[in-house]
């Protein structure tokens, strides 16, 4: 199911080279002038094609590498959360196999209809995996197998966060095993993964379109931070909810109870905390997603849906649409704690679109998979 593979790298200029994940890129214009080889020109190229031929000419010219035996690459990021605290993320980079979602791989959040057609397409040019998905494994060995064999080949700064890539083949067996004994979730990627499900059906026989690169953390003190994301509401008029939401007077800002809810309108902003009998109607791992729990109560007083709504996890942003909407409201939703988001995909339960952002994201381009 997890297997290793031979990595694609860059020979230099490693830090330069890398870039976000295709959805985290909010400047791509400035990362093309950072250099002639940074991922942005594969990962949203003018055309698929154009990807295609840069990657092949890069490999040609030396730019990229292809390791000479297959490893596991143990990726670490060290960071400081908002609070100022120091933490690192920690996993292994492999090949999950793919597999339809529900038995062995298993999803936390619903996704949006057809945005995984343009990396279908991109990967269907390419041949590789790009850039990589988050899978949580609850395997209760993985964490001490992931220890750094000797130097990392990669160590560097972007975006505040210390990334640092080393090779792992001792450890192989040992961590295939782990892996493979347990099912993961989806932590991140949903669309990615989607589109190489697709990939896979298209064509016959075993390839290397039968699996996806992924980064496996531990479901359980992963280092990475779930971060929630909010809800703009152009138009939103709330009916009575004082039966199903204790509401009191709070500052515009995320709450900190997971499955409360923080209602901005222009002029005032209230807590809606769920009463206890309402939300005792919810399965357990619904009651701490402050956005399930609008999806199953707020919004069918209200008389919306997700797809209403306009999505980001800046606060700041989506409170500033309120200067133009004066019937809007914002949802400031809390971050859905850890435990949650296994107990939902264990139980196969999907919390609703846009609920999660796990940071800090992987770095594209640290390393790439092709066949």
């Amino acid at each position: 199911m997890f297997t290793p593979f031979r990595g694609t790298t860059f020979t230099a200029n490693v830090a330069a080279c890398t870039s976000p994940p295709y959805d985290m890129i909010d400047d791509a214009a400035t990362l093309r002038d950072t250099s002639p080889h940074n991922m942005v020109r594969l990962l949203l190229p003018k055309t698929y094609q154009e990807s295609a031929d840069l990657l092949e000419a890069w490999l040609g010219d030396g730019t990229l590498q292809i390791d000479t035996d297959p490893r596991f690459y143990l990726y670490t990021m060290r960071y400081r959360t908002d609070e100022g605290v120091e933490r690192e993320a920690r996993g292994v980079i492999g090949a999950l196999a793919l597999e339809p979602i529900g038995k062995r791989i298993l999803g936390h959040e619903e996704t949006m209809a057809h945005t995984g057609v343009d990396r279908l397409e991109l990967l269907r040019a390419t041949r590789s995996n790009l850039d990589l998905i988050i899978a949580l494994s609850p395997a209760p060995g993985l964490p001490a197998l992931l220890e750094p064999e000797g130097s990392p080949r990669f160590a560097f700064e972007a975006d505040g966060v210390r990334h640092a890539l080393y090779d792992l083949e001792r450890q192989v067996p040992a961590i295939a095993e782990a892996v493979d004994t347990h099912p993961l979730a989806i932590a991140d990627g949903h669309h990615r993964f989607t589109a190489a499900l697709e990939y896979q059906a298209s064509h016959e026989g075993r390839g290397g379109w039968d699996a996806i690169m992924a980064f496996v953390a531990p479901a359980q003190g992963s280092g990475l931070q779930i971060h929630p994301i909010h809800r703009f509401f152009p138009i939103l008029r709330v009916e009575e909810i004082g039966d199903i939401f204790d509401v009191e007077t709070a500052p515009p800002s995320p709450p900190t109870v997971p499955g409360s809810i923080t209602m901005v309108t222009t002029g005032e902003s209230k807590l809606l905390i769920p009463k206890a009998g309402p939300i005792q109607a919810l399965p357990p791992s619904w009651r701490s997603a402050s956005t399930a729990v609008a999806r199953e109560l707020l919004y069918p007083r209200c008389g919306v849906g997700e797809e209403d709504a306009v999505f980001h996890p800046d606060p700041e942003r989506l409170i500033a649409e309120l200067a133009g909407a004066p019937d809007g409201a914002v949802l400031l939703m809390a971050a859905v704690p850890e435990e949650a988001v296994s107990d939902a995909a264990e139980q196969r339960l999907r919390f609703p679109r846009k609920t999660t952002l796990f940071v800090p994201k992987p770095r594209a381009g640290l390393v790439l998979r092709s066949f």
